[in-house]
């Protein structure tokens, strides 16, 4: 186990141009190289509770694990590639909601692209839940949410 701390580089913002109010996914590598690259999927509360002090913008974090497709299994087990991973009995219906082929969600699911890798457990997190890739999100006000995502850091 590394004593190294992450230093978190922002890759790829991907979603709506205004995450803060319109939500999005944030994209990081770390730069020591240590540890695997992550997502931070940012809701905004719903339009009416914007504005209200007890408003909350929720955010999803997650591991980019990346996937095998071996011999038609499509695993994130990298131990035992012959497990098939928790969501691959519905990879079909995830690339229908995306309208894309099924090829193309495993191709990005199992590409080295960090952005490409992303997008595709975002359909997965849109798909089966968000709760599903982070069981214990994060809650803020509107004051620590642009602290934490100050507007300056939004374009890679």
């Amino acid at each position: 186990m590394s004593t190294k701390q992450p230093n978190w580089k922002l890759v790829a913002q991907l979603g709506d141009v205004n995450p803060l109010d319109h939500g999005g996914l944030f994209v990081y590598e770390d730069a020591t190289g240590v540890y695997p690259p992550e997502m931070a999927k940012l809701d905004p509360p719903e339009d009416s509770m914007a504005d209200s002090p007890q408003a909350k913008w929720t955010e999803y974090r997650a591991i980019l694990e990346p996937c095998t497709f071996i011999g038609g299994i499509l695993s994130d087990n990298k131990f035992h590639a012959a497990h098939p991973a928790w969501f691959a009995d519905s990879i079909g219906s995830i690339a229908n909601s995306m309208d894309i082929p099924v090829s193309e969600l495993i191709d990005s699911i199992t590409n080295g692209n960090t952005p490409y890798r992303a997008a595709a457990w975002q359909a997965i997190g849109d798909y089966h839940g968000w709760e599903n890739l982070d069981q214990y999100p994060l809650s803020f006000t509107r004051e620590e949410i642009e602290s934490r995502y100050p507007r300056e850091t939004w374009r890679v």
